[in-house]
């Protein structure tokens, strides 16, 4: 094993050990009963003897499918599979199962997305019944909610670990220019800040993470209204790596995505996914936007988080980011 990665497992195990400590954490989330498991995984609990080839396919294509808004094939999540019987103790504290309970007996077939069974934050999604074909159909009819599930439950963990590390300074002068509350790691540092804006940067040595947030006058939350005021935000404030160069929101179709009544905790505004570019250089990444109206209805307030990761997988870069814009309230 390199050193620098038994350095970065080491460094993970104290930061997991001092999170355990603590005893407050995210609303719901039980510090001493933590789940396990990596970032992007789940773990599917299914009998060989009762899954068909076609079955067993279907449901990895779902639960593999690309992560939406990237720039790479990436999957959504990374899948582990056990048969029931090898489902042991450290298996069920994992953050996102998903299990088919098939018994010839049972007189029915059923589909529950339960939480935090055996350990929080958890999804457990269970299909228990007496025929394999009748829970893939039940499965088919409620893959979206799945997925969704799941991958809030990604979030929230990444949300418990930023509000065990959080930077106060930074969250102050954010409610006190922007009147929002959010989250934010005390890995980021102000990279720059004017009236209505804030840059927050995490920089390593092999890729950047950044946080902006920005307020617009007018109360315009089309796609088309939220990529002009990005574009002219970003243009303004946030310098490329080269002379003139600046990011801007790359018009690659399918790319931006955009969804409209979009809640985020008890927040309703509209949302942007998809990709960066910059003006005059070659760099760019996946980025992804919330805005809404603030408390007036006069103005806009976006937040939103973009990576530069070149050359790595961007998919748990991206869902940090995410998850810091998702914390605001």
């Amino acid at each position: 094993m390199k050193k620098t990665t038994f350095y970065t497992i080491c460094l993970f195990m104290v930061a997991l050990s001092l999170f355990s400590c603590k005893k407050n954490g995210v609303k719901g989330i039980k510090v001493d009963n933590f789940s396990n498991g990596k970032a992007g995984e789940v773990i599917l609990v299914l009998d060989q003897k009762y899954a068909s080839k076609e079955a067993l396919n279907y449901i990895k294509g779902i639960l593999t499918q690309p992560q939406p808004g990237l720039n790479q094939i990436e999957p959504m999540f990374d899948l582990l599979i056990f048969e029931n019987k090898d489902f042991t103790s450290h298996f069920q504290r994992h953050r996102n199962i998903i299990q088919f309970d098939i018994n010839p007996n049972y007189a029915s077939n059923t589909y529950s997305i339960e939480t935090n069974v055996w350990s929080s934050p958890q999804i457990h999604i269970y299909f228990r019944g007496n025929d394999m074909n009748s829970l893939m159909l039940l499965f088919m009819e409620n893959e979206n909610d799945i997925i969704n599930a799941l991958y809030d439950n990604d979030l929230k963990r990444v949300q418990y670990y930023t509000s065990s590390n959080n930077d106060p300074f930074i969250e102050k002068k954010i409610k006190e220019n922007f009147d929002i509350r959010i989250t934010i790691p005390g890995t980021y540092n102000v990279a720059r800040e004017d009236k209505d804006f804030i840059w927050l940067r995490f920089k390593t040595v092999r890729n950047d993470r950044f946080i902006i947030i920005y307020k617009t006058q007018g109360n315009d939350l089309s796609k088309q209204g939220l990529m002009n005021a990005r574009n002219e935000i970003t243009k303004t404030y946030i310098p490329g790596a080269v002379k003139d160069a600046y990011p801007v929101v790359a018009e690659v179709q399918p790319f931006p995505l955009y969804k409209d009544n979009v809640t985020v905790g008890a927040i309703t505004g509209a949302e942007l996914r998809g990709l960066w570019e910059c003006v005059g250089d070659k760099m760019g990444g996946p980025f992804y936007n919330f805005s809404f109206l603030d408390k007036t209805g006069e103005n806009v307030i976006s937040v939103g988080g973009f990576v530069y990761a070149p050359e790595e997988e961007k998919r748990d870069y991206l869902r940090e980011v995410e998850a810091i814009v998702k914390s605001v309230k």
